[in-house]
This record gives C-alpha cells, structure tokens and sequence, in this order.
C-alpha cells in the first residue's frame, strides 16, 4: 500500500510542469499566474467506477478519460486547457504500484500531448474508485462559446462520428467480441477531445455543447439554454464503419447512437453567413464535420426521416439521478 504523499510524489508530482514563477503541486495551493484580458473557464467532472466506466477497464484508460472528458467540455466554450488539479478516492485493491503507474501514465499521455500540467488536488481512501478532474482554460474576455447563443436558421453540426462510444459499452456489459468492435472500444476509453476545433468555432459557432450524456439530450440542453428548438435528420448523423455494420443487422437499435452517450464530440450551432467560411476553416484539422439539422422557434427535437415516421424520443440519453 502507497502513503499519501509518497503516492504524489512518485506518480503525480513529475506531471506538475508549471511556469518558473509559478507553484504546482507541494506546497498548501498552486500560484498561478495570469495572461491579461483573458477569462477562466472552469470544469469539473466526477467518474465512479461502474457508473462512468466498467469496473473492469484498465487503469491506464481511467486515467486518460478522466482528463479527455473534462478537457471536452472546455473546447466546447472555446477554453484553452491551461491546467488541472484530481481528486482521488482509492480502494484498498487499487492503492499499489502496478495500478497507480498504469493510471498515471495514461493521464499523463493526454496531459503531455495537450500541455496542461497537474497543479494539485487530494488522494483519499475509500471502498470505491472515483476520480474528480478539475480542468482550467483560458479564454478572450467576452469570448467564451455558450450554449445560449443559437437562433433560429443557423445550422446544427456535430464533429466526428456518433454513437461508437456507447456501441463500446454495450460490447463490454454484453461480452460481444471485442476484436470486431476494437474501434467502438478505443472511443469508448480513449476518447479525443476537440480542443482545436473548439478554438476554431470561437468567432464561427453561436453556441455548442460537448455530446456526453446522448446526442439528443445534449441538444436539448442547448435548446433549452437557447430557447429554440430545431429539426434533426437523423439520415444525416454520421456514423463510423463500425455502427454501421452494427446497425445494419440490427435496425431495432436505431435509436442507440442517438441517445447512448460517451461520444465527447462537439455538436454547435452556425449561422448561415459564416457556413462557407466553417467549411474553408476546418479543412487543415482533417476531422470531419456533418450538418445534421438546422435551429427552428419551435421548441425541443423533431426528428426527421427516422424510421416508422418517428418525431420524439422519450429516453433522450444518460441520466445522473
């Protein structure tokens, strides 16, 4: 069993690359210095094991999720990560060496490639595995990307493709052959977030949301916060190779990528003024955009060219209580 600070400094403390006049992680709180005329955006994510992810997914994975879905929700208001601090509760089977190396790897992986250092946080004992993330990014005064910006006209778009994430899930809790759904795995575990798309939408998009708890049920949060509605054509949605072929021997579960969640896509809204200029501008990211519906005055999602005609979901994705 690791001691508490022990534990910090041999896994945590080398991922605390501040800035020479800055202070990381071994002193009672971070000195962090800041760029002027910006604005912090703060996000915090919690992740409970068998709630959040399968209890048997590797350490390695857990700990790159843990930053991935919060660095999500800052490219989706257009942050640029700048920093983080965890919180870890740790079991008694998951407090030695093997497993807290393999989860500080994983964390530091998608640390390093997005250069945001860990600047402190709390190790505690506890009978489950969760992991609390609080990231930081920084933002021009006033330019933030919001939820609450989209009008009716401007077009919807989601980045990537959607639904392999909770196809990744289902292959775990079913036992489905992994070797067949090894890419719904990867996004599953390692998601990708959209930092440099999010920089991009900062003077393009009205609004946006990362898609977490369900495609549908993320555009409902931007609806509600918009107070607009819009039409989805669910023919549009784009989908790997992989639900593809899912979906194609299994119809009935249509609705599956539309609400299962765990995509950490960006979905936004565009006005049509700026539409040809998106389209020019996210060429050099090489990741496909797809316009999936446009922002009406109505209120809520009407579908469109779903099967049998349906128009509403009642299950719209993941719910937290």
């Amino acid at each position: 069993m690791a001691h508490e600070f022990d534990l910090i400094r041999t896994f945590f403390q080398p991922l605390s690359q501040v800035a020479t006049q800055d202070v990381g992680i071994g002193d009672d709180g971070a000195v962090l210095s800041c760029p002027p005329r910006q604005q912090l955006v703060v996000v915090t994510d919690t992740m409970v094991e068998g709630v959040h992810f399968p209890l048997e997914t590797a350490p390695e994975d857990i700990g790159w999720k843990a930053l991935a879905v919060n660095l999500s929700d800052l490219a989706a208001m257009a942050a640029k990560p700048a920093f983080f601090s965890l919180a870890l509760s740790l079991p008694e089977s998951k407090n030695h060496q093997a497993w807290l190396k393999a989860f500080s790897s994983g964390l530091r992986d998608l640390a390093e490639h997005h250069q945001v250092p860990l600047i402190g946080g709390d190790t505690t004992r506890s009978d489950r595995l969760t992991v609390t993330v609080t990231a930081h990014g920084w933002v021009p005064e006033g330019q933030a990307l919001l939820r609450s910006g989209a009008r009716p006209g401007d077009g919807l778009y989601v980045s990537g493709y959607i639904g392999d994430g909770a196809l990744g899930l289902m292959v775990v809790n079913e036992a489905l052959d992994a070797e067949a759904y090894a890419g719904a795995l990867q996004k599953l575990n390692r998601p990708e977030p959209r930092v440099a798309l999010g920089a991009l939408l900062a003077d393009l998009a009205s609004s946006a949301i990362d898609v977490s708890d369900g495609l549908l049920a993320d555009i409902a949060h931007l609806l509600e916060a918009s107070q607009c509605g819009c039409e989805l054509d669910v023919a549009t949605v784009p989908y790997s190779q992989i639900m593809q072929g899912y979906l194609a021997q299994n119809a009935q579960a249509w609705a599956l990528p539309l609400t299962g969640g765990d995509d950490y896509e960006l979905c936004f809204t565009v006005p049509a003024e700026k539409e040809a200029l998106l389209k020019e501008r996210i060429q050099p990211l090489n990741l496909p955009i797809t316009e999936i519906g446009r922002i009406t005055a109505g209120t809520g999602v009407v579908l469109k060219n779903a099967p049998k005609g349906v128009q509403t979901l009642e299950h719209l994705g993941f719910q937290h209580f």
